[in-house]
């Protein structure tokens, strides 16, 4: 499928979703359903009780940036998140810069588009300079309109 006829598939899939009419809206909609399963697969009781943070960056292509406070806001995953400029990513771990908390910044995007409603969402998951996790997560829309992260892709693995 071309890439402009695709653009306007989305689109078109994005404006029958309430309160949604821009493919930003789409792509904002899938990334909050990642975020919110990276927080679960994440933020186990462990991580909790070690004080580790999560901070959230989007890179729609080509170019990662940390979310807003807008948007972290919205997504209201709670006091153990934050936004990816409060981290740093070091050369043996990731911290919050104001606490030195440990940190996994977490990095969502690009995405590919399988189906309109299905999409394969690249997440990175980065602990230090030296350890990282690159993977395909597959989202998809659900019957009331909503996304949800289903977690990730694995290739090549037998069946």
């Amino acid at each position: 499928m071309g890439g402009a006829l695709l653009s306007t598939w989305l689109l078109a899939g994005a404006q029958a979703i309430p309160g949604s009419t821009t493919a930003a809206d789409l792509e904002a909609r899938l990334f909050g359903a990642v975020f919110r399963q990276q927080k679960t697969e994440l933020l186990d009781a462990e991580a909790r009780a070690q004080g580790v943070v999560l901070c959230l960056a989007v890179d729609p292509g080509g170019a990662p940036q940390s979310v807003t406070a807008e948007t972290l806001k919205a997504l209201a995953l709670g006091p153990a998140v934050r936004r990816g400029a409060e981290c740093e990513v070091r050369r043996h771990h990731a911290l919050e810069l104001a606490t030195k908390r440990p940190a996994i910044v977490v990095t969502v995007g690009p995405v590919e588009w399988v189906k309109a409603d299905e999409a394969w969402v690249t997440v990175t998951q980065t602990w230090s300079a030296s350890k990282s996790l690159r993977r395909p997560y597959r989202v998809v829309r659900e019957p009331d309109g909503g996304w949800t992260s289903l977690g990730p892709i694995l290739r090549g693995a037998p069946v």
